[in-house]
């Protein structure tokens, strides 16, 4: 007869395989909480795009001349969601290498949620100005978020908080840099020309799949 593994148990007489169980991550907790968080950045981003506030009933016309206005609150909202996508993504990918965690952890990612909380803020301010003062606001925002993130993941890899090899977390690492390295560079842009700054901003989706091909070269 066929010796009983350490999964294994008799059911009428057969041998049965049990699911083997999955390790549980000591960060689960701080990782749903931190999906919340972004989860509710996102939402209050879209409540931000709101139609104004009209006297009279609306006609076909005057709604639609109204919904053409909120065009800057579309653009700032899709941006926003963006970056905050790359953030989330990078967060993800971090923590399934980061398997434990300290208090300076822990408060190194209360932090950069208290950072994401302030894109919406920073979000409406873009699409009711987008002038200098608004765009340099908005880049520094992200480069502050992507440098704490970056901070994070550094202190983790030094602390030996991560069970993975060296080379993964600096995939992560360049992935997570790369908005602090496409929103600072706008900065100076904006001091000049706003809106050439914000058209910079598109450099992020380039940047960010060069920077995964990157991580995944082979080293020689």
């Amino acid at each position: 007869m066929s010796e009983l593994g350490p999964n294994d148990f008799f059911d009428n007489g057969r041998i049965v395989q049990k699911e083997p169980r999955v390790k549980s991550n000591e960060n689960d907790r701080l990782i749903t909480f931190s999906d919340g968080v972004i989860a509710i950045t996102i939402t209050l981003m879209a409540f931000e795009i709101r139609l104004p506030d009209s006297a009279v009933p609306w006609t076909d016309a005057t709604l639609w001349q109204a919904l053409l206005d909120l065009s800057p609150q579309y653009r700032a909202y899709l941006l926003s969601f963006l970056v905050i996508g790359v953030f989330w993504l990078g967060h993800r990918s971090k923590f399934t290498h980061i398997t434990r965690h300290s208090q300076a952890l822990v408060w190194l990612n209360m932090l950069f949620l208290c950072e994401i909380g302030f894109m919406p803020f920073a979000t409406d301010v873009l699409a009711q100005s987008g002038e200098r003062l608004a765009t340099i606001l908005y880049a520094g925002t992200v480069a502050t978020i992507s440098l704490t993130s970056g901070a994070m993941t550094f202190y983790a890899m030094r602390a030996g908080l991560a069970e993975t090899q060296h080379d993964a977390m600096i995939k992560a690492m360049l992935s997570i840099l790369t908005p602090a390295l496409v929103f600072c560079l706008s900065i100076p842009i904006a001091l000049f020309d706003p809106r050439l700054a914000q058209l910079s901003w598109l450099l992020l989706i380039p940047a960010n799949i060069l920077a995964g091909r990157f991580g995944r070269q082979p080293q020689s």
